[in-house]
């Protein structure tokens, strides 16, 4: 993840909201979901939340080896403000281990800093362009043209309510003839209130509209998570 350094900066500045979702009649707003939740301020300290990240590319040879590993979420609650978490990230293990972040004064759930810049920059690795035009034309589809969709999650061996927000942020962008074909690679965001943390799976699908060249999908899965109905 090439921007990781940046995540404190970040997430102050998308996840500073504390809007709630129980309750809502309709499915509410990608952004709601997303950006004004208190994903971990419930959360006692202590808990982890550990992310499983699936690679895989249809061509090994082009796109780099499949492989899977794992991105915990520590929360810590000494010297946090009030209805905030210090949090500890640590992204990948062993050989891909990268350097632990420490986040002070969350609220929102750092795991989704970590995805939206993952899939920004895999984006760029793949089609090309400048990184902050991809990164702004995603924020701006994340909140314009996101699909929300009520959905069931099996969480443990319980089936819980939740909402899947699918956005293709591409798809109709004016420079889409310069993507390489990939301009209609595909973001899902699964979240539930009912579980930790509220990612439950986080989903980066980057097909290509061209003959003969190798897609990718990248998978990452909170811990007793299973399928999506």
């Amino acid at each position: 993840m090439s921007n990781f350094v940046t995540l404190g900066v970040i997430a102050a500045v998308f996840m500073a909201g504390s809007s709630a979702l129980a309750g809502a009649a309709e499915p509410p707003k990608a952004a709601n979901i997303l950006f004004e939740t208190p994903h971990i301020a419930p959360l006692t300290p202590g808990t982890d939340l550990v992310y499983r990240f699936d690679r895989k590319p249809s061509d090994e040879k082009v796109l780099g080896k499949a492989f899977s590993d794992d991105i915990t979420v520590k929360i810590e609650g000494e010297g946090a403000a009030a209805g905030k978490k210090n949090v500890v990230v640590q992204v990948y293990t062993g050989e891909y281990a990268r350097e632990p972040q420490r986040i002070t004064d969350m609220d929102g759930n750092p795991m989704l800093i970590v995805y939206l810049d993952n899939a920004v920059a895999h984006f760029r690795e793949l089609a090309g362009g400048d990184r902050v035009y991809l990164k702004n034309m995603f924020s701006k589809n994340l909140g314009d043209s996101a699909k929300v969709d009520a959905v069931t999650i099996d969480f443990k061996g319980e089936k819980v309510p939740g909402y899947r927000i699918t956005v293709s942020p591409y798809v109709n962008d004016p420079a889409r003839s310069k993507m390489r074909g990939f301009e209609g690679a595909t973001f899902t965001i699964t979240t539930s209130e009912k579980i930790p943390g509220y990612l439950a799976q986080m989903i980066s699908k980057f097909p290509n509209s061209q003959k003969d060249v190798p897609s990718l999908e990248e998978v990452t899965t909170l811990n007793g998570v299973g399928g999506v109905q």
